[in-house]
């Protein structure tokens, strides 16, 4: 009796110590897997499906395919395209669009200074939207925090909500301060299904076209 429970405990504890090393391996092959992407000249290019950490590029645009993930996303002088399923921490550009598919889920925010953002039905985005040289064109699509903007247009159609507010900031150039330019007119166009729950904060003039049906909060202007 005594061999076979000493041979009950030994199989025991062989099929604990290959389960664990199982673990361990495929915990290892998971975590080579989520490698970080980053380039100085080139464009970046994410397979279908594949699943990658951050991602960042100083001359070259990031392009996400059909259901890829990754964390952050950063580029200096590119665009950055994700196609429908992707999902993502963030996003953000300096010299070039965000462009958003369908069924895309952001846990963050996207940013850009030179560049517009446009999204397609079925996008959240948790955080925030903003950008100071670019045009804002959402559809269908969810936002969780604030849309801004200092320069550009905002669009909201086909039942966007934004449960922040809108903020059109002010420019601040010394150029403008000094001789007094102006430069054209911003656009809020806002259709009969979309919302924005907090309210819109104007800092210097603006065209603002608000269908009927639209749910928005109040008009501040600062100026």
């Amino acid at each position: 009796m005594k061999e076979v429970s000493h041979t009950m405990k030994l199989s025991a504890a062989t099929m604990l110590a290959m389960l664990l090393g199982s673990y361990l391996y495929s915990s290892s092959v998971d975590a080579a897997e989520l490698r970080d992407i980053s380039k100085v000249n080139g464009g970046i290019r994410v397979s279908a499906e594949e699943q990658v950490g951050d991602i960042s590029s100083i001359n070259g645009g990031i392009d996400l395919g059909s259901g890829a993930s990754a964390d952050l996303l950063g580029t200096v002088n590119g665009a950055i395209e994700l196609d429908e399923r992707v999902e993502i921490t963030g996003a953000e550009t300096v010299n070039g669009g965000i462009r958003v598919s369908s069924d895309v889920p952001v846990h963050g925010s996207l940013t850009t200074v030179n560049g517009g953002i446009q999204t397609n039905p079925g996008t959240e985005i948790l955080r925030r939207v903003s950008t100071v040289n670019g045009k804002i064109r959402l559809r269908d699509t969810r936002v969780g925090e604030n849309v801004q903007t200092s320069n550009g247009d905002i669009f909201l159609t086909d039942g966007s909500i934004i449960e922040g507010d809108i903020v059109v900031k002010g420019r601040r150039s010394w150029l403008n301060r000094i001789f007094g330019f102006e430069g054209r007119t911003s656009k809020i166009i806002i259709d009969s299904n979309s919302a924005v729950r907090g309210d819109i904060h104007l800092y210097r003039e603006v065209d603002l076209d608000i269908a009927d049906g639209a749910e928005v909060g109040d008009v501040i202007e600062h100026f």
